[in-house]
Parts: C-alpha cells; sequence; structure tokens
C-alpha cells in the first residue's frame, strides 16, 4: 500500500459487508425463489470484478498484519472499526517526505539530466514542486465527494473527530518546516567544516548561511511559487522558484550546495 495525501492507503473495511438495504433486497429476492420446484437444482454463478478481488485482498491484508480475523471483526462494530482504522493518531511527517522523494524521483525520470544536476537552483525547483504536488493531493482528496472519512484525536479534547482539509496540510507544513530546518543546519555545519578544515573563508558567517538557508526553503513554497510550479513549462528551470535572497546570497549558497 502506497502514501497518497501524506497517508498510507488503507482498506475500507465496511465495504466488504452488506448494508441494511442491500440484506432486505437480498430476502425479498429469496422469498421470489421459494416458490420454484423443490427438485430443481438452482447453480449459483458468482463473478467477481478485478475492483472487489483488490478490495477483498486489502482487507484480508490488513486484517493479517494486524492479527485480526473474520470472527473478530464480526463480532465488533463494524463502523467503530473503520473509523479506527482511519484515525492518525501520530505525526506523520515520514509519510509526508517520502511522498515527496517520490515525486522528486518522477520529476528527475521525466526531466532527465536537466532536473539531475545536485545544485542549488534545481534543490529549490524539485522541493518546490514536491511540495505543491502533495499540497494538492491532499486539497483534491478533501474536495471528493467519495472520500473516505479520516479521523485525528483532538490535542485539546482528546477526543476523535473527523479530520479537515487544514489538519492535513497543516500536517504536511510542519513536516515541511522540520525538514528543512535541518537541511539548513547541516549547510551551517558544512560552511564550518569548510573553514576549519578546508581553510575556506567564507564571506558571510555559518549561522548567517543557515538563516539563508531556511529562508530560501520557506520562500520556495509560497502561495506565489506554488502557482509557478503549478504551470505547465518548456524547461524545467521554468519552476525555479522566485526568491527575494538577492544575487549575492544565491551566489553564496550556490557555492555552499
Amino acid at each position: 500500500m502506497g502514501i497518497y495525501a501524506g497517508r498510507m492507503e488503507r482498506p475500507w473495511i465496511n465495504k466488504h459487508f452488506m448494508k441494511y438495504e442491500e440484506l432486505a433486497v437480498r430476502a425479498q429476492e429469496q422469498e421470489k425463489n421459494q416458490g420454484k420446484k423443490a427438485q430443481e437444482v438452482v447453480k449459483d454463478k458468482v463473478t467477481f470484478s478485478e475492483e472487489g478481488m483488490k478490495s477483498a485482498h486489502e482487507m484480508r491484508e490488513y486484517l493479517n498484519e494486524n492479527n485480526l480475523n473474520s470472527y473478530g471483526i464480526h463480532a465488533i462494530d463494524v463502523q467503530e472499526v473503520d473509523m479506527e482504522f482511519h484515525t492518525s493518531y501520530l505525526a506523520c511527517s515520514n509519510n509526508f517526505l517520502t511522498e515527496m522523494q517520490e515525486v522528486i524521483h518522477k520529476e528527475r525520470k521525466a526531466w532527465g539530466s536537466e532536473a539531475g544536476e545536485h545544485s542549488f537552483d534545481n534543490t529549490m525547483a524539485l522541493t518546490a514542486k514536491a511540495y505543491q504536488v502533495v499540497h494538492d493531493r491532499i486539497v483534491d482528496e478533501f474536495a471528493r465527494e467519495d472520500r473516505i472519512t479520516t479521523y485525528v484525536i483532538d490535542k485539546e479534547s482528546g477526543e476523535r473527530r473527523e479530520e479537515t482539509v487544514d489538519d492535513r496540510l497543516a500536517e504536511l507544513e510542519a513536516a515541511y518546516d522540520g525538514y528543512t530546518t535541518f537541511v539548513a543546519a547541516s549547510k551551517k555545519a558544512m560552511a564550518q567544516i569548510r573553514e576549519v578544515f578546508g581553510g575556506v573563508k567564507l564571506p558571510e558567517k555559518p549561522e548567517d548561511i543557515e538563516k539563508k538557508t531556511k529562508e530560501a526553503y520557506m520562500e520556495a513554497v509560497s502561495e506565489k511559487n506554488l502557482e509557478r510550479a503549478r504551470q505547465k513549462v518548456r524547461s524545467y528551470m521554468d519552476y525555479r522558484p522566485q526568491l527575494s535572497l538577492g544575487s549575492y546570497w544565491e551566489q553564496i549558497l550556490t557555492k555552499i550546495w
């Protein structure tokens, strides 16, 4: 099961059980068949669609992974099981970062060497594009009428409540903030190593390089730059975010990259 819009795709248990209305229809059909002759042998022919087989396989896989079985599922409230399966209890930062890396991999594959070079410009472009794709997946998911309802535990009340698009987007922002804080700190360490062990005297302090790196990452996913990333382009560098760092700082960050 893959990650989409920051969540592991999970099977919908309810869809494997008949609803009350479906059971009522089945009972009516059985009553109609009672008038048939007793000696008549009826052979049922059942076919399963590809979607149905996939759905059943997902449920069986999920039940096995969680040490559940069909008896346990029938013995408890199926709706409650669904709600439990689709409740987020833990921070899902790794989900968002993994999904962004998958998007970056696809972008590099699609654009080839144009997006493959490891540089400041390409990093900003790839990161902004990946963030935009995951961001828009979240918005699209919550806009779908057939979306399976998901839940979160309210931080204030401690109670389970329905998840909103703002909840999911806030998680994405937190994951991105944590990741870019780490990257900015690594650039600071890199600058310090160059000065101490490489004898390279940089024109700016490592602390300032850390600060500007963080600013660049955050501005790369501003609404203006996300809209830019949504456009169809002929050259991958057209995805490059518009940053207000200035040419001086861009040159420094390009060198440290």
